[in-house]
């Protein structure tokens, strides 16, 4: 079914005079390029509305320019569960080429999480996220891409997107600074690996993909697993189906970079868990029969070589550019933050409730707080400090468009923290504090 058939009801006239136009800018590019094609009206795609409960409370996007792809590294079922409930992509493709709306394809879902490409950071501000099963390193089933295909097709022509701007969650996931990276790094998720192979992509109809990192280049990033850089902006040799094999059924394992899950010289934990490597879900077994989880290591010296990591199945939740905390991200302010740790678009709060900017702490008497914060701090990085709600003024004057992303963070007088997306502007208690992203 055409992707204008599958709208909600209470966003239908806004939807369909938006593509409408959209397709009528499309129209006229592709009349002067001479390759018009018009969108039929029913294509050969089965889409099911499974839509989150937080689809309704997500904010429309200022503009779309990116398509994201990504892997469950988990089973469909369990997968699709957590998508639907955290609303963490606009559509989820199952094994059997079964296609679920989970958010409204232009309203924000919470996908690609710490993200950057082209100098644009949070990617889920102008993206769509499409989920599919399966692992990074290994290729999808038949059904998935015919359905996959077809829905990029249909999307492109809406949104007028390019194939180079059809992304991997891998290309463009970045890390904070942490004890294994001292920057800003590229290579935090392998999500989606599969989907940068020239010949992966050709049977999804895509002709083209980056050929290069502008943020790496650019100095924003460095990068941080050389062999997934690689891999990612490499071109992949054609692998032709087998005899008697159509092309569609032909299974190709991605020849991925190293991969292991004990820890070496020259495997750190990082390499092997990413972002996960403290997570109390990942568990380390020392050569000498102890376990640890990895929120309770306090010296990685004693993480030896011949340590076995295992981690429960699935992706991690998407997390924003939000909370940072000490000691889980980092012992120091500048573990946290990296050279942006003084700034006034750093903030910090600690547990005695204190709210300050980096640059506030850099003043005495406050700089011990900055140098030496105590167990429990947590940081936003790239934040503006908005200020308290007030009858006169309300969160749309103080963040603009974003104040109800779910990027954006209400600290509530009782301290409890809510996101843009989780908010009531109609009964925000007085001595409300809004922190929005920069």
């Amino acid at each position: 079914m055409a992707l204008e058939d599958q709208e909600t009801q209470d966003s239908k006239p806004i939807r369909l005079r938006f593509t409408r136009r959209r397709l009528l800018q499309a129209g006229a590019a592709a009349l002067m390029l001479g390759t018009w094609a018009p969108v039929p009206a029913s294509a050969a795609i089965n889409i099911e509305d499974r839509l989150s409960p937080k689809n309704g409370r997500r904010p429309r996007r200022p503009h779309t320019d990116y398509i994201v792809l990504h892997t469950t590294e988990g089973k469909e079922a369990s997968s699709l569960r957590k998508v639907q409930r955290l609303g963490e992509a606009h559509y989820f493709i199952g094994t059997a080429g079964k296609v679920y709306r989970i958010i409204d394809r232009d309203r924000i879902a919470t996908h690609a999480g710490r993200s950057m490409w082209q100098g644009h950071s949070v990617i889920d501000n102008y993206s769509i996220g499409i989920e599919v099963v399966g692992h990074y390193d290994q290729d999808i089933a038949g059904p998935q891409y015919a359905a996959l295909r077809e829905l990029l097709r249909q999307l492109k022509n809406l949104y007028l997107i390019s194939d180079r701007n059809i992304l991997t969650h891998s290309m463009v996931a970045y890390g904070r600074p942490n004890r294994f990276h001292h920057d800003n790094h590229r290579g935090r998720k392998r999500c989606g690996m599969i989907f940068a192979r020239s010949d992966v992509r050709a049977r999804l109809g895509l002709d083209a993909k980056p050929d290069r990192d502008v943020d790496v280049e650019a100095g924003r990033l460095r990068v941080g697993d050389p062999e997934l850089y690689r891999f990612l902006f490499a071109r992949a040799p054609a692998v032709r189906p087998r005899p008697g094999e159509t092309a569609a059924a032909a299974q190709v394992v991605v020849a991925a970079p190293a991969e292991s899950d004990v820890i070496t010289k020259d495997f750190s934990a990082w390499q092997i868990a990413r972002e996960r490597y403290n997570d109390k879900g990942t568990i380390y077994a020392l050569p000498d029969g102890r376990k640890l989880r990895g929120n309770e290591i306090t010296d990685w010296s004693q993480i030896r070589a011949g340590t076995r990591v295992q981690m429960s199945e699935g992706e991690d939740t998407q997390g924003f550019e939000g909370f940072l905390e000490i000691p889980k991200d980092g012992s120091t302010a500048r573990d946290l933050a990296g050279e942006d740790y003084a700034s006034r678009t750093t903030i910090y709060f600690f547990p005695d409730g204190l709210i300050r900017t980096g640059d506030e702490l850099r003043r005495r008497p406050m700089r011990r707080l900055l140098e030496h914060p105590p167990s429990g701090t947590r940081a936003l990085v790239g934040y503006v400090y908005g200020g308290y709600v007030r009858a006169r003024r309300p969160p749309s004057s103080i963040a603009g468009i974003k104040w109800n992303y779910p990027s954006t963070f209400y600290r509530l007088p009782d301290g409890s923290i809510v996101s843009g997306d989780g908010i009531d502007a109609s009964s925000i208690p007085a001595r409300t504090l809004v922190f929005y992203q920069n």
